[in-house]
């Protein structure tokens, strides 16, 4: 968390503030071994702002029996609404929430209470009963024990704007963060999910007596923040996509604390002809994302030509704390412009996503932020995916945030296409969640 003051802050709507403290004393957690699978799928890959809305509804829409949630931030009332109407029709939905202190998030939780939903606050440090995990950012949606979604975005208006049209309609387009997520067709993989978030509400829901009170939060939830609303629409725009391959097709849930340093640092290190990471931040002086980082180091000494490219949001925390980080990947021979880059934001509000790509083949999707809390602390979910037509959809996405992408923090966003010309974005403001910024 930075402790930049106002006059260094680089966006001085967003105040150093954070929620629920996460430094709390932790009980004890005791990692699993997943399991990977082969699955045949089928598997829609979608991304934030044009395309997670479109997708999410109609499979929630479509439920008959169950839906199960684990997610760290739920704001956004019309996610609440189909949930709703999911219970209307008689689903049963579950519910796990990292219970911050989110403007509107204790109203909606007593609504969704109230409406018949079975709501458990995940055991993280904001748990009045049980703390096993700093923060529960995992972002895992189980529908009918047959689909499962993990993505990188909340049920936000940032990270889930409704663009119906799948694509989004540019004549109506609501502009949001960029994330991704993935759905996948399979009994085995939402198994395997239930069985964690109903593991992890089974922290919460057998524990004992209440805990003593944390640290006091920052009167943080109160604050309205705003963005200025993205000058532009995106100037290509990426319908979900359904892929049926034409064999079984490699997954492995990559969980945090679990196995995400168990994992990510050999599929790193294994690179030979490209990596491409879209991540809120690297926090390269912190030693697990030091760890990551020396695997890419491996790797391009391995593989001279090896191509690293980098898109990270712009930090709000200042000069201080973008050249705190640059500095850490200048360390590791990455380079602003040449290896780094920022999200564009004429187009997008904040680059949310946690996205890995290696060789144009393996592709990671889901919740780890790139800081030592999001790797080895904090409860995560990601899927590492091995299928070349799946990564190409990311990466077509990458491709297009890169090239229009800001060298450097500071820099005035291009106007329209690839490298045009700059502009400040101006016009109506957005709304934006305190929590889409802070370190987790």
């Amino acid at each position: 968390m930075s402790t930049s003051t106002s006059e260094d802050m680089m966006h001085t709507d967003l105040p150093a503030l954070r929620l629920v403290p996460r430094q709390c004393q932790l009980a004890e957690y005791t990692p699993c071994t997943p399991p990977g699978f082969f699955i045949a799928g089928p598997f829609i890959a979608y991304a934030s702002p044009e395309a997670t809305y479109a997708v999410t509804r109609p499979l929630l829409e479509a439920a008959v029996r169950s839906i199960l949630i684990g997610i760290y931030d739920f704001t956004a009332t019309y996610m609440r609404d189909l949930l709703v109407a999911a219970l209307r029709r008689g689903v049963q939905v579950t519910l796990m929430l990292d219970l911050d202190r989110r403007k509107g998030e204790p109203e909606l939780w007593a609504d969704l209470l109230q409406q018949g939903c079975t709501a458990v606050p995940a055991p993280s440090c904001a748990s009045e009963r049980a703390r096993y995990f700093p923060s529960c950012h995992e972002k895992v949606i189980v529908i009918d024990d047959l689909w499962t979604l993990v993505q990188s975005g909340n049920y936000t208006e940032a990270s889930i704007p409704p663009n119906a049209a799948d694509g989004g309609d540019p004549a109506q387009f609501v502009p949001g963060n960029r994330d991704m997520g993935l759905a996948v067709c399979s009994p085995a993989l939402a198994a395997f999910f239930t069985q964690v978030l109903r593991g992890d509400m089974a922290l919460e829901l057998t524990a004992g007596r209440a805990l003593a009170a944390g640290p006091a939060a920052e009167e943080a939830a109160a604050i309205e923040l705003a963005a200025a609303r993205p000058a532009q629409v995106p100037p290509v725009r990426f319908p979900g996509r359904r892929f049926r391959p034409r064999k079984p097709v490699a997954v492995l849930p990559v969980l945090s604390p679990d196995n995400y340093m168990q994992v990510v640092p050999d599929l790193l290190a294994s690179a030979s002809r490209s990596i491409a990471i879209e991540q809120q931040y690297i926090r390269g002086h912190q030693p697990a994302v030091r760890t990551l980082l020396e695997a890419i180091r491996q790797a391009r000494t391995r593989h001279p030509g090896l191509q690293v490219r980098i898109v990270l949001a712009r930090p709000y925390g200042g000069a201080g704390e973008a050249a705190a980080d640059l500095a850490a990947l200048a360390a590791f021979g990455l380079r602003p412009g040449v290896h780094v880059r920022y999200l564009n934001p004429a187009y997008f509000v904040h680059c949310h996503n946690k996205l890995v790509i290696v060789d144009g083949r393996r592709v990671l999707v889901g919740s780890q932020n790139w800081s030592d809390f999001a790797v080895t602390r904090n409860r995560e979910a990601s899927l590492l995916v091995d299928d070349r037509p799946l990564a190409r959809y990311y990466q077509a996405i990458f491709d297009l945030d890169w090239a229009t992408g800001l060298h450097d923090p500071g820099s005035a966003p291009p106007a329209a296409g690839r490298e045009a010309t700059a502009v400040t974005p101006t016009g109506p403001s957005v709304p934006r969640r305190l929590s889409d910024y802070l370190e987790i």
